[in-house]
């Protein structure tokens, strides 16, 4: 089952939004649960009391709170970074804001069956691709992460350091290793440093910062492809996403 929401103060994009939905379930294997919210405040209750959502579609521009105030509400405040969150609006120009919150998707109204079903099939792809471990060695022990607990890796001498959502480990190692066993969506902007594109939360040309408030630098032999491979990645996650900037 996989877990849908819709918040959105237009009662009747909500009705096309869920009956869309109800559909590519029925033409698919994968069952969508359902579940409607028409104003920030509601939705923003249910989630504090244990609603937890695999993918929401969330109105921008809400009467009260509004759509951006909820995605740091979810992401800050819950700490929830597994929820996809699709915005829909009437208007684009949203993206420096959105790019913080990490959205899936940034979809303007009306929106296409088409473009709907592309939204959900990429959600379940990348949820997949969570669930997906990275092995490491220390002493005798072997020991497994899932990938989406990984902010960075880091080298030091012989070790290297994995920074994660809830702290750290350490191993021997080399990184030219670890990148061999991650998924793509990882990226090595330095010697040092291999990134995870999914906890990083500004861009430049020189340095990236991660969510956790990590600036990690963009060495130079790094940075023409860092940066081709970060507009590439913006370009796939959301169509209104901000460029690169170069300093």
């Amino acid at each position: 089952m996989y877990r849908v929401g819709i918040c959105d103060d237009d009662k009747i994009l909500c009705s096309l939004l869920e009956e869309q939905i109800q559909k590519l379930s029925a033409d698919s294997s994968v069952k969508f649960e359902i579940e409607v919210w028409y104003s920030g405040e509601s939705l923003e209750c249910d989630l504090k009391k244990g609603v937890e959502l695999d993918l929401l579609f969330l109105d921008i521009e809400l009467l009260q709170k509004n759509g951006i105030e909820i995605g740091a509400f979810i992401r800050d405040e819950m700490g929830d970074f597994d929820t996809h969150i699709v915005y829909i609006s009437s208007k684009q120009g949203y993206a420096m804001e959105l790019f913080k919150i990490q959205p899936l998707e940034f979809l303007v109204k009306p929106i296409s069956a088409a473009r709907l079903k592309e939204v959900l099939e990429r959600s379940m792809k990348r949820k997949r691709y969570a669930k997906r471990c990275f092995e490491y060695r220390r002493g005798s022990r072997i020991f497994r992460v899932p990938v989406k607990e990984i902010l960075y890796f880091m080298s030091m001498d012989k070790k290297v350091l994995m920074i994660k959502r809830d702290g750290q480990e350490e191993f021997y190692g080399k990184l030219k290793h670890v990148m061999e066993q991650l998924p793509a969506g990882f990226l090595m902007i330095h010697q040092s440093y291999v990134i995870h594109q999914e906890y990083v939360c500004e861009y430049s040309y020189e340095s990236i910062k991660m969510l956790n408030g990590d600036v990690l630098s963009v060495s130079k032999p790094y940075r023409k492809e860092v940066r081709e491979k970060i507009k590439q990645y913006l370009k796939g996650k959301m169509t209104a996403a901000p460029s690169v900037s170069e300093q």
